[in-house]
């Protein structure tokens, strides 16, 4: 498998070598396999976390107030998403007509595949519709933990494998010992080297309010998170720590472009910007929220 290598600016650091699944779609050597490498992050997920950047937060769930307006950019995200799907699937408008017109054979031959991908369809709009609300619900409802949100700090640290003595890397690279930390040490589900990273990699670590320690991961032209709500749940496109990355986000400087869309370093070493893209490019270049009308 071949590496995509990313030098750092300070020479103390390793380079970053990330796998085929952490670039961009569109590069040349971009490679996701079903069923063996982890899922890439959806284009609904980088749009979500833009639509509430752009709003400016979403870190709490009052039944009784008016819709966030996060969640307003959100809803017509997934309406628009979800229709703009509709050209992968053949029209079923007239399905049991058009089976019925075929022969026996025919009809039997193609009917099953007809069916799968109707249920394809439907498992799709279920996402979109009832699994991705609940989804922001349920994440909503636990980010109390969360806060206030300067009590998370993103750390930049270098990750070493179970066989290398953090304090003799440290000594070995001047750097602090703080800031080289084991995979083991992190509460993360799947660990980087899971993730085909190389180690050692210098990469971002959320040290949340709640208590817990996990790495951001890259892949899919952006980072994810670590944890084990978001890494066994498929079908969610954000966690609670990745809601309070976008919210910390949603504050960030208004002139500074990068600061939009790239996770600070509040405490470390000064880690490559790739290792805490929020948002891909791409998207960030081309999703504008809005509200329903």
């Amino acid at each position: 498998m071949s590496t995509h290598q990313i030098t750092p600016t300070d020479e103390h650091l390793p380079p970053l070598e990330l796998p085929p699944g952490a670039l961009d779609a569109s590069h040349p050597d971009y490679e996701n396999t079903t069923g063996s490498d982890p899922p890439e992050i959806e284009p609904i997920e980088h749009r979500i976390r833009l639509d509430i950047i752009k709003a400016g937060g979403l870190l709490s769930h009052d039944t009784h107030a008016p819709t966030p307006l996060a969640r307003q950019y959100i809803q017509k995200t997934l309406v628009d998403t979800y229709e703009s799907e509709r050209r992968f699937f053949p029209s079923y408008d007239r399905l049991e007509d058009f089976l019925g017109e075929a022969p026996a054979f025919l009809t039997g031959e193609l009917e099953p595949h007809y069916r799968e991908l109707e249920q394809i369809r439907a498992d799709r709009r279920k996402w979109y519709t009832e699994l991705i609300p609940k989804n922001l619900d349920t994440i909503q409802g636990t980010a109390d933990s969360l806060l206030p949100l300067h009590a998370n700090t993103f750390h930049g640290v270098v990750i070493v494998d179970g066989n290398t003595d953090p304090i003799e890397y440290a000594d070995g690279h001047d750097l602090d010992v703080d800031d080289v930390i084991r995979e083991a040490q992190l509460n993360n589900h799947i660990l980087p080297s899971e993730y085909g990273i190389t180690l050692p990699a210098p990469l971002l670590v959320g040290e949340f309010a709640s208590g817990s320690t996990y790495a951001f991961l890259p892949w899919s032209d952006a980072v994810v998170c670590g944890c084990p709500y978001k890494q066994t749940n498929k079908w969610a496109v954000m966690c609670k720590h990745e809601l309070a990355a976008a919210s910390c986000l949603a504050n960030a400087y208004e002139g500074d472009i990068d600061a939009k869309y790239v996770l600070p370093i509040d405490v470390g070493v000064d880690i490559p910007q790739r290792a805490r893209r929020f948002v891909s490019p791409t998207v960030a270049a081309t999703h504008t929220p809005r509200k329903q009308r």
